[in-house]
């Protein structure tokens, strides 16, 4: 149960890169996050695409655009959800992601993945703070279904 947030330059993705880009995510989500495939689960993910106003996108204080187009990825889950390895895969999948839903950018494609974890008691899901436990029924996350037994 991810929740995706991705920054991206305005005017660098139409909606159908939107639509890869969203996609690929959650594609991305519930390899690393051991989601099984079923779709009210994978309706669990969520993602959402900011875009920044030319101008409000620097690297140093200078507008890179015309070389760069760099994107920033925010991955909130429980704590618990992901270890050392899947974040790293998490990042490696989500930067190809972000690539393949730009077939014919010319420019670097640049990613940062900053993976924000929270910790049992403080994530409230319609009315109710969840926990890993919670987390881990609702999402079905293969690899915690052991939590969910011991209930």
């Amino acid at each position: 149960m991810p929740l995706i947030s991705i920054k991206a330059p305005a005017g660098v993705l139409n909606a159908e890169s939107k639509a890869a880009l969203s996609e690929g995510l959650v594609t991305v989500a519930v390899e690393c996050e051991q989601i099984p495939d079923d779709p009210k689960k994978h309706a669990l993910c969520m993602v959402m695409i900011e875009e920044g106003a030319a101008g409000n996108w620097t690297f140093g204080g200078n507008d890179l655009s015309h070389m760069v187009v760099s994107f920033i990825a925010t991955i909130t889950v429980a704590r618990g959800v992901l270890d050392g390895q899947s974040r790293a895969r998490f990042a490696e999948l989500g930067h190809k992601a972000i690539v393949d839903a730009l077939p014919g950018e010319t420019r670097r494609i640049a990613s940062s993945f900053l993976f924000n974890e929270i910790e049992d008691g403080m994530w409230g899901v319609s009315g109710h703070l969840w926990g890993l436990r919670d987390h881990a029924a609702a999402s079905g996350y293969r690899h915690l279904q052991h939590l969910v037994a011991a209930r």
